[in-house]
């Protein structure tokens, strides 16, 4: 799968829990922008890292699947956060309608 495209970016800086969200978009030529910055991404195997132009320091790292991205930042000077990410036009099921095989713990619903 690639990254190439729209996504919404979610990202709380000290994984506080309270995400902050920007529209980001992947350029095929390995570039990125999410006003008012630009960078640079490579994907392989389902993985991503991107980091930014203005900001070298800032790294994000996760994986991708399908029409979502999940993972870690950093700005390796002591500020850490968590990231996800969501392509866009993608639309999340209910859990009424997902109707899941398994509960969170691995067991079979009763």
């Amino acid at each position: 799968m690639s990254a190439v495209g729209s996504w919404t970016l979610h990202f709380s800086w000290g994984c506080t829990g309270n995400y902050s969200q920007i529209p980001i978009t992947f350029n095929a030529n390995g570039t990125f922008a999410l006003a008012p910055y630009t960078g640079k991404w490579v994907q392989n195997e389902g993985k991503i890292i991107f980091k930014f132009d203005q900001a070298p320091n800032s790294v994000y790292g996760g994986d991708e699947v399908s029409n979502a991205m999940v993972g870690i930042s950093s700005t390796f000077a002591g500020t850490n956060g968590c990231w996800y990410a969501i392509r866009t036009g993608s639309t999340a099921k209910p859990m009424a309608e997902a109707k899941p095989e398994f509960d969170a713990a691995g067991n079979k619903p009763k």
